[in-house]
This record gives C-alpha cells, sequence and structure tokens, in this order.
C-alpha cells in the first residue's frame, strides 16, 4: 500500500480551532472549484452519520466510530480507543486508523486529494474521514474529522468535529489545514461498494491490505467487486485467485489465475500460483507444466525451481 504521509506522527486532537488565513489567493484548488462548478447537486449533508462528542485527544476513536455506525457497525469510541489511542503520542497514527477499520470489515480506500473528489464522495452518499492540521507545520495541531457535507452556495464544507456535531469551514480554510496534513483522506467502504472517485490502484491496495491482515473472505468479495469496474485489471484477477485458494476454492483460483494470464501471459508469479491450484485438484501433469512456463519466463528465480522441485516431489 502507499506508504504513510511524512506527517504520520502525534495527532494531538484539541477541541478549538488555532488562528487561520483565510482566502483563495492559496488555495489553488478552491479557486479552480469556483471557476469550474461540477455537476453535482448545490447542497449535500448526510445527517444521517451519528455523532459522538470526543473526549480529549479521542478524536480518531471518535471520528472513527461515526463512519463505522453509520456503515452498520456497532462500536463506541472507547472501544476503538483501546485499538489506535496511543497515550504517550496524545493520539492515533494513520496506520492504526486504517488497521482498525479493517477490523470491522471495511476497506479504507485512500482518496487522490483532490477537493472536488470529496464534493463528489459526499454526493455519492460517502462520508469521508479526513486529517486536518489546524495550525502551521512547525506547530501541528493534528485533529481527524468527519466530512458530512458540502454547501457549494456558501463555499463551506459540514464537518463533525471534536465536540461540535456539526460545523461549517469554508472551502479554503478547509483546503489549508487539509494540505498542511497531505491531503490524507479515507472512504471506508463495505466490499460491495467502490468510493466513485477512487482508482483501481488505490482501491485495490485497499483490498490487498485486507488480505494481508487474513480478511480472506472480505478481501475476495472486495476482488469481485473491482472486476465488476475494472473487468481487465489483472492485479484484481490475481488477488481474486489468491484468495480463492486461500478458502480452498482450487476450482474458482485456477479460473481467476488463467483470466489474470490472458491479460498479462508474462507474469511468472501467477503461473506459479496456477501451479499450485491445479495441484490442489490433483493435476499433476497440467501443473507441472504451469511452473515450467514460470520458470521460462524468469529462469533465474530459486523460488520457481524450489516449487518445480515440491510440485514434482510424491504426495
Amino acid at each position: 500500500m502507499k506508504p504513510e504521509p511524512e506527517r504520520a506522527r502525534n495527532l494531538a486532537c484539541t477541541l478549538f480551532l488555532v488562528f487561520l488565513l483565510g482566502g483563495c489567493a492559496t488555495s489553488p484548488q478552491t479557486r479552480l472549484l469556483l471557476d469550474n462548478p461540477p455537476d453535482l447537486p448545490q447542497q449535500v449533508e448526510l445527517t444521517e452519520v451519528p455523532f459522538f462528542p470526543q473526549k480529549k485527544y479521542y478524536c480518531g476513536p471518535a471520528a472513527l466510530a461515526e463512519v463505522i455506525n453509520f456503515r452498520g457497525g456497532n462500536v463506541h469510541p472507547d472501544q476503538i480507543a483501546r485499538q489506535i489511542y496511543v497515550p504517550e503520542l496524545k493520539g492515533s497514527l494513520q496506520v492504526e486508523v486504517v488497521a482498525a477499520a479493517r477490523q470491522y470489515d471495511l476497506l479504507p480506500v485512500e482518496l487522490d486529494g483532490r477537493l472536488e473528489s470529496l464534493l463528489r464522495e459526499l454526493a455519492a452518499g460517502n462520508p469521508v474521514f479526513v486529517l486536518q492540521n489546524l495550525a502551521i507545520d512547525l506547530l501541528p495541531v493534528w485533529h481527524y474529522e468527519v466530512l458530512i457535507g458540502y454547501d457549494f452556495d456558501a463555499r463551506k464544507m459540514i464537518l463533525r468535529s471534536g465536540t461540535n456535531r456539526r460545523i461549517t469551514r469554508p472551502f479554503a480554510t478547509f483546503e489549508k489545514t487539509w494540505q498542511r496534513a497531505d491531503y490524507w483522506a479515507l472512504a471506508l467502504v463495505p466490499p460491495d461498494q467502490i468510493p466513485v472517485t477512487a482508482s483501481a490502484g488505490d482501491y485495490l491496495d485497499a483490498a490487498i491490505g485486507m488480505e494481508q491482515v487474513g480478511r480472506t473472505a472480505i478481501a475476495r468479495q472486495a476482488y469481485e467487486t473491482a472486476l465488476g469496474r475494472w473487468p481487465d485489471n489483472s492485479l484484481a484477477y490475481s488477488g481474486l485467485g489468491n484468495t480463492a485458494y486461500a478458502l480452498g476454492d482450487y476450482a474458482a483460483a485456477e479460473s481467476a489465475y488463467r483470466a489474470a494470464l490472458e491479460r498479462k501471459p508474462d507474469q511468472a508469479a501467477i503461473w506459479n500460483n496456477l501451479a499450485y491450484a491445479l495441484a490442489a485438484q490433483g493435476r499433476r501433469a497440467d501443473s507441472i507444466d504451469a511452473i515450467r512456463q514460470a520458470i521460462e519466463l524468469e529462469p533465474d528465480n530459486p523460488n520457481f525451481a524450489a516449487s518445480l522441485g515440491e510440485l514434482k516431489s510424491p504426495q
């Protein structure tokens, strides 16, 4: 997955806003958005997003609980705090937020850092989990919030923030505080949904992350969902094959690996995986043929030579 932004350090969540410079002169995304208004509703507010007034330094747990409960979960910020809050830092790290979201079977899909994308997600009914630096780079005041809407006419974002069920912030101000946090934002979605602005790469990063922490069935569903939008994506087919294999569905794994190879026949690792899916079905000769394809593509890779030896040995 993408590396955590450089500023992913202690997130001291405060209950106040410090002095912020206003105006669009240093807010290029806001200026572009206003010069070229997107084809979106003028006002959106996801009023059904729950609200949990945060305890001191608990902006991460409170904001994450709001999105999880919106998605049908049933969790209190105190429960999430036990997973993500780091007392010595007086806050929560982004990597811990991502890990916690996975535990509730939600894919944490990182968005592209565009203000317009936030509006498009909100218009599609997706609240957005965002990180802000409410001060300046030299004296950062990190704060997690949930975007729940916008008012294009008033040029304001609408948020759940701290002890405030509803606050508004001008587009330009929001852009600057968000920019100071490297434009970090997540759409947290169930595995049968894709954020409307997500790229294939970012969505598949989230699916791979889910697979890597052992949420195999959820990851498999996410790969299937990805193929609904990107039907020629070989990485999605490969991931589908890996998760099917891990779940013991070897015929489905074979089918997915073959679909991946139809699109990228030079992927030696997929030939290797296909060999094991075939062997698991008792098709020894086909399995040997597949691993030999991998070796032909990468003759110096010792892993494939080891696979050949393993697949040829008596079971």
